[in-house]
């Protein structure tokens, strides 16, 4: 815990694309898990979307997309130093790097480079199916095909993995999904690197000790990411722009920006 007598040297924002009212358990948990990892002087603040993304699919990962660019946006504007974009698909996540002038990390890119220094052959299992195709063209973006060489998926819900916060039988239901993934990487493609496609089984499974694959690490996404954005602090201020501006990521127009903040229904 952050001591109230050492004031926060920077604000990180942690946009969930889960609903603050709906996923309160997660979401009041991954708070907590935030505010242990954390570097002495950050603090991170979770914020989530309405509605959640809960109709898995392309339709739904860009209307959360553009409603997290709206709200990093209104996070520059209220003075955060940086975002975590707490969603492992990293929907809008290069957009989002155009509308502002602070660092915007996404946990999916964040962590998949991170777990490629920590092994040879990284794996990484989704909660369903559907997500496969946009975890392939995410692989292919990054240029990490050579080293995230296989995506396997349990079969959950974002409801279900919050419910099994508070339920023990669940978890174990869910973890045996992960294990067997996993498992399944390790003997197929020589895996030695394993982490879950996003935070919600990463914060399930934070306090078990007894989690563990034969052959291979498995890494936490979410501390990968943050430990991620707390680097891009410093990176910014050394180099005084959060990105380059040179071509991916060249800066929005203004009125760009307030186009977007129109359709997701804030003001400019």
């Amino acid at each position: 815990m952050h001591s109230r007598e050492n004031p926060p040297v920077a604000r990180i924002l942690y946009q969930s694309f889960t609903d603050p009212a709906l996923h309160q358990p997660y979401l009041s948990r991954l708070a907590g898990y935030l505010d242990d990892i954390s570097s002495p002087g950050i603090t991170f603040e979770v914020r989530g979307i309405s509605p959640a993304d809960t109709q898995l699919g392309r339709l739904s990962e860009l209307r959360c997309g553009v409603q997290s660019v709206a709200g990093i946006i209104e996070a520059e504007r209220e003075g955060f130093d940086a975002v975590l974009v707490g969603h492992f698909q990293d929907a809008c996540l290069f957009e989002a790097r155009t509308a502002v002038d602070i660092p915007v990390i996404g946990h999916g890119e964040a962590s998949m480079h991170q777990a490629c220094m920590l092994g040879g052959r990284v794996g990484i299992v989704s909660i369903d199916p559907v997500y496969l195709p946009w975890h392939d063209e995410q692989i292919r973006r990054y240029g990490l095909e050579s080293r995230v060489v296989d995506v396997r998926y349990m079969r959950i819900t974002p409801d279900q993995a919050v419910a099994a916060y508070d339920d023990p039988a669940a978890y174990r239901a869910i973890r045996a999904m992960f294990v067997d993934a996993a498992e399944s990487m390790v003997r197929d493609n020589r895996v030695d690197v394993v982490m879950s496609a996003g935070g919600l089984f990463a914060l399930l499974s934070v306090g078990d000790l007894d989690l563990h694959v034969e052959g291979a690490l498995i890494a936490n996404p979410t501390y990968l990411a943050v430990k991620q954005a707390e680097m891009a602090l410093s990176i910014a201020k050394l180099n005084g722009t959060p990105v380059s501006r040179g071509g991916t990521y060249s800066r929005a127009s203004q009125q760009a920006v307030n186009e977007l903040l129109a359709l997701a229904g804030k003001e400019s």
